[in-house]
């Protein structure tokens, strides 16, 4: 099983119960990415506007009190391909860092009509 999910329909949850965090489709920046997720994910004031600051935002998640986070993408972010690598490398690490921890569990989705691409993408990146 992959560390990603992939749907072909819109992903519900009870809100009371998963924090769902919904990439805007349109983005077309890595900035608008980056601020887009700060605000998604409710990231601490102090956190900056770079990939380490997401890798280390989604590795810590204190400030919510929902056990499940998603971050569901109904499209892939339109920025350039060396960016994306960064992108899902830092989901990947992250979903992979949250499997059995009590506190939290991280959950990422894309629409079916990317995993070809995610899956030729990712083996090439090579971010860290």
């Amino acid at each position: 099983m992959g560390v990603f999910k992939f749907e072909n329909k819109t992903v519900c949850y009870n809100g009371g119960e998963v924090f769902v965090a919904r990439v805007n489709p349109t983005i077309a920046d890595t900035d608008e990415l980056l601020i887009s997720l700060y605000y998604l994910l409710w990231f601490p004031g102090y956190s900056g506007l770079n990939w380490n600051s997401l890798y280390d935002c989604l590795r810590n998640l204190d400030w919510i009190s929902d056990k499940k986070v998603m971050i569901v993408h109904e499209s892939l972010p339109s920025i350039p391909d060396a960016d994306l690598c960064i992108y899902l490398e830092v989901l990947k690490d992250s979903v992979l860092d949250w499997v059995n921890d009590e506190r939290h569990q991280l959950e990422v989705v894309f629409h079916e009509k990317n995993k070809e691409k995610i899956d030729k993408l990712l083996p090439s990146c090579q971010y860290y």
